[in-house]
């Protein structure tokens, strides 16, 4: 079980580079809520706020998951 991303199984490539970058992309969606605190319209900044800690909370527990992906796209095992 070694980590690399370029010499195991190279047809789950892009499944874990798009979950790298779902990961990626919840966590800088949720901080960017929580850092700035926007009210639109009817919505008021508290809300946001709830909906950014939320939001980088699913970013979150994503990253056990790309982990276990990448270490075991072992195609020699299989």
């Amino acid at each position: 079980m070694k980590f690399s991303m370029v010499e195991n199984d190279k047809s789950t490539f892009w499944d874990e580079v798009i979950l790298g970058l779902i990961v990626v992309l919840c966590i800088a969606v949720g901080v960017v809520l929580v850092v700035t605190r926007p009210s639109i319209w009817i919505i008021d900044s508290t809300f946001t706020t709830v909906v950014g800690v939320l939001i980088a909370a699913v970013g979150v527990m994503f990253i056990p998951g790309l982990i276990y992906r990448l270490l075991t796209n072992d195609k020699k095992e299989k």
